[in-house]
């Protein structure tokens, strides 16, 4: 009885409102669910309460909770006996835990935070949410998980608290539809032999509430049909009645462990918009399998009701373990062991459980090692929870967050004045930085802080450069360390009047050092792309008040110096090169289009000002006439000198730079300049030993045509005679080798998605590269420029760096598998659509195109030129709306529209028309 108790409660803490106590917390109402009498109830509870398991309140009448699942839910308790809720709620500190049930979840802010949020995207959609198909291994926690949406339902006022959560599991009606439709929807009386009276199904039983349909794919597709009616018009009709239909109001979850195309019907699937994957166990973060060993043996120890102290060696073979039954495998695992333990111990205050308790299979692990980090061992009792234990193991993390929590209390209990308190804070960051720099292990390799640093040594050169200001190296390590530790950890207080306090804090701190506080936010945006930082006003108010004054010195000032040339890298090569003979980066480079236009030029300058100090002037080299007409362009309130020089040219540039690292006057360094730098040309071109070339190109632009030329250098040998060139489609088609660049290279042969059909030169699409068909073509090329041993490395490089999924990573910013996996239910339902069957090189171009495609609508920049699209669009009618209307799933997924031009270059791609010129767009 006392067991159950105890159970019951803690169960029902989770619900705890203390604005409006349950009855259910009362020895009359307990008495009454375990039908006991009340002196009973009574004399147990008063008992648990003296034990510390749980918390009476005086009250009239009184009320007893669940200690630690109260704390897990809300916050830390100093006492076990409270005379009010007044007296009890006057320990919530200023950073109340307020949590939703899915916060229950482990891994609830990492490896399932997506599909959390897509779960309450279905949930609070409005007339009765939308239906989720959740897909993953057995042992995954779907089940679970659906349980927990039940209760969130309830708990959020989403569904009535009498409402019903109906399990189906598919697998019972696999080869019987007919049970299956009785079942479900329920019969009328004489509807089929036997049916003596009329009956309802599982729908009408979930009305109201939640039918979750487990195992679904065991449904034949007659059976996926039947369920049609009720996702399209949300009526059923009961087995032998169709005349009128019962309006259902339930929310419909489906469970599956197999691959949605091989199992489901198109038209199924299409129904169900909220399709969520949950991981493996295997692909679950190293922290977050920790996390759930802890949470089964802290659920162990409240069985035995004993002492339980677990082996490190122990949690590292639970923790490293392969289970095959994933979380469900696990705490069976885990439940074995303690019973094991518990059955040789059980007379000891304390179970002890060690590798001598483990299954053999757990024993066998090779993928362990000496070098294996293993865990504490960890002690767990009645008033352990599975979170004291993980913020145990994660102390320099749960340190930051506690700092966060101490400055703003500090500040709070000082009236909101950061006059009065500053030295303390400050003296909070000092002594946590102090113990980040001091106590990390500098012993162990940790690659993700090596990354770090060296990042942030790049970005204050970055910042060295255009402020003009010299750091101070402990800032380098103190601010690494800092993000290190920190790590994914988020803090995001949902308090309005805790937000409201740090948005005070950070105000004060701006105005109280600017200037530092300008330099933390540019650092800050540099890193945050690089590094995948979640950043916070904490960050900001945090690193502020660590990068004092003395952190930082202005150096002497000298001119800030840009090149600005059309084309797309030569401002790039001739800044990289002077930079370089000067051995020291005095010039930034703008590499413009040829189409740009001068206020376009001067827009990137004033933002380059905007980020840049410039107060000692600024120079601007360009390389054409029109530019020299920008300053026109520049807001009347710049107050530093601005120097504009045209036909810029690389010793130009290098004796401008001289001339500034002199600190000469602007008039004497432009005139010593001009002397040095006249003009002086003569064209020679090379007419025997040019350099072998490979040209690289697409037609939609010189981008891709620069990514696939990366993969291709990053395939070469380092040491080679070889160059490879991105190029222009559009020159190459209409020029042949009459282009500048078959003059100074000896072109062996072209690679891209579009061939410019040069008779001369050999031509390889991109698709026949990556499907790995004719490598063989391109190693031909390279006989005379490599050895036999390079072209087998080359080779083996190109299968590699050449994967269909490569080089989408390359070519785009997208999430690589999710593209792919839609562009594929794209080419399925246009191949239905059409009434055609798409070729495997077609379906090669398609993924890189389409691709690139939806990044380049995601940046609202499409190709909007199509030659002769009113005679394709009267002859291919029917063929241009199939792929506009397949397409559409990828229009809704990244709210995106896709114009007519773009579906006419997905035709030719299909029909292999890549004869249409197109306009020079870059992604």
């Amino acid at each position: 009885m006392k067991v159950k108790l105890v159970e019951y409660l803690e169960n029902q803490t989770a619900f705890l409102n203390l604005d409006n106590l349950d009855e259910v917390f009362t020895a009359q109402k307990l008495a009454e669910v375990f039908e006991v009498k009340r002196n009973t109830i009574s004399h147990y509870l008063n008992q648990l309460n003296d034990e510390g398991v749980l918390v009476k309140i005086n009250s009239r009448p009184v009320y007893y909770f669940h200690k630690v699942a109260f704390e897990n839910q809300f916050f830390l308790l100093q006492h076990d006996f409270y005379q009010t809720v007044e007296d009890l709620e006057k320990e919530k500190p200023l950073f109340e835990k307020k949590q939703d049930l899915f916060s229950l979840l482990i891994g609830h802010d990492k490896s399932l935070s997506r599909s959390i949020e897509q779960i309450k995207t279905a949930l609070n959609y409005p007339e009765n949410g939308l239906p989720v198909l959740l897909t993953g291994e057995s042992g995954t926690g779907k089940s679970f998980l659906v349980n927990l949406i039940y209760k969130y339902c309830i708990e959020n006022g989403l569904i009535e608290e009498k409402s019903s959560i109906i399990t189906v599991n598919c697998a019972q009606y696999a080869n019987n539809p007919e049970l299956l439709t009785s079942n479900l929807f329920g019969h009328i009386k004489g509807a089929f032999t036997g049916a003596e009276e009329s009956r309802i199904g599982a729908f009408e039983a979930a009305d109201g509430g939640i039918l979750f349909l487990d195992e679904v794919h065991r449904l034949n597709a007659e059976s996926q049909e039947k369920l049609f009616t009720y996702l399209d018009q949300g009526v059923i009709y009961r087995m032998g009645e169709t005349d009128t239909g019962i309006p259902i109001k339930t929310r419909l979850f489906f469970a599956t462990t197999e691959e949605l195309e091989s199992t489901f019907l198109t038209t199924f699937i299409r129904r169900i918009p909220i399709q969520i994957e949950l991981p493996s166990l295997e692909s679950r973060g190293r922290n977050e399998r920790l996390e759930l060993v802890y949470s089964f043996l802290v659920s162990e120890q409240r069985k035995i009701r004993k002492k339980l102290r677990v082996s490190g060696q122990v949690l590292t073979l639970f923790t490293n373990g392969n289970f095959n039954g994933n979380i469900g495998e696990l705490k069976n695992n885990v439940k074995v062991a303690v019973a094991e333990a518990f059955s040789q111990q059980h007379a000891k205050e304390e179970i002890y459980v060690t590798i001598h308790h483990l299954a053999d299979k757990l024993l066998v692990n090779r993928s362990l090692s000496l070098q294996t980090v293993n865990q504490e061992e960890v002690v767990i009792d009645e008033m352990t929870s599975a979170e004291q234990i993980i913020e145990k193991t994660t102390p320099k993390q749960q340190r930051i967050m506690t700092v966060f929590e101490r400055i703003l209390t500090e500040f709070q209990a000082n009236k909101q004045n950061l006059s009065v308190c500053e030295v303390q804070l400050k003296q909070e960051v000092d002594n946590l930085f102090d113990l980040l720099l001091f106590e990390t292990d500098r012993q162990q390799k940790h690659e993700m802080l090596l990354y770090l640093t060296q990042y942030i040594r790049d970005t204050f050169k970055q910042m060295e450069t255009s402020y003009q200001i010299k750091f101070n190296g402990n800032s380098i390590y103190a601010i690494s360390y800092y993000l290190f530790q920190r790590g994914a950890i988020k803090w995001y207080p949902e308090d309005p009047e805790i937000n409201s306090l740090v948005r005070e804090l950070e105000t004060q701190i701006e105005t109280a050092h600017p200037t530092s506080y300008s330099y933390v936010n540019r650092i800050l945006e540099l890193c945050q792309p690089k590094l995948d930082l979640d950043v916070t006003p904490m960050d900001k108010i945090f690193l502020t008040l660590y990068l004092k004054k003395d952190d930082w010195t202005k150096e002497l000032g000298i001119p800030k110096a840009i090149i600005v040339a059309h084309g797309y890298a030569t401002a790039s090569s001739i800044a990289n090169v002077s930079n370089r003979f000067l051995g020291k980066d005095i010039f930034e480079s703008f590499d413009m289009p040829l189409d740009v236009t001068p206020q376009q030029i001067a827009e990137e300058i004033i933002e380059y000002s905007e980020t840049n100090d410039i107060s000692n002037g600024l120079v601007i080299l360009v390389d054409m006439g029109s530019l020299k007409e920008i300053y026109q362009y520049f807001p009347k309130q710049i107050t530093t000198p601005i120097v504009i020089m045209n036909n810029v040219t690389t010793p130009l540039a290098i004796s401008v730079g001289e001339n500034i690292q002199k600190k000469q006057d602007l008039e004497t360094m432009i005139e010593k300049a001009t002397e040095r730098a006249p003009l002086d040309w003569e064209i020679i071109y090379p007419e025997k030993n040019k350099t072998k070339g490979i040209i690289t190109t697409c037609l939609t632009g010189i981008g891709t045509a620069t990514h696939i030329s990366h993969l291709l250098e990053k395939s070469l040998p380092s040491y080679r005679d070889l160059r490879i060139l991105p190029y222009e489609y559009q020159h190459l088609l209409t020029k042949k080798t009459e282009e500048t660049i078959f003059s100074m290279y000896d072109i062996i042969g072209i690679v891209g998605t579009a061939n410019p059909e040069i008779k001369e030169i050999p031509f390889l699409s991109l698709e026949e590269l990556i499907a790995g068909d004719e490598a063989q073509q391109i190693s031909s090329w390279l006989h005379n420029v490599l050895s036999s041993e390079e072209i087998a490395i080359f080779n083996t490089n190109i299968i590699r760096n050449f994967s269909l999924e490569k080089v989408i990573d390359s070519v785009t910013i997208l999430d690589t598998e999710k593209v792919m996996s839609e562009i594929e239910l794209f080419m399925r339902d246009l191949e239905i659509e059409a009434q055609i069957v798409i070729g495997n090189a077609q379906k090669l171009a398609l993924f890189v195109h389409v691709s690139c495609l939806i990044e380049r609508l995601i940046r609202n920049i499409p190709i909007e030129n199509y030659s002769g699209y009113e005679e394709l669009a009267q002859c291919q009618k029917s063929y241009l709306a199939a792929i506009k209307k397949t397409f559409s799933v990828i229009e809704a997924n990244y709210s995106v529209k896709i114009p007519d031009s773009e579906i006419a270059y997905i035709y030719d791609i299909i029909f292999r028309k890549t004869d249409k010129l197109i306009k020079d767009d870059e992604f």
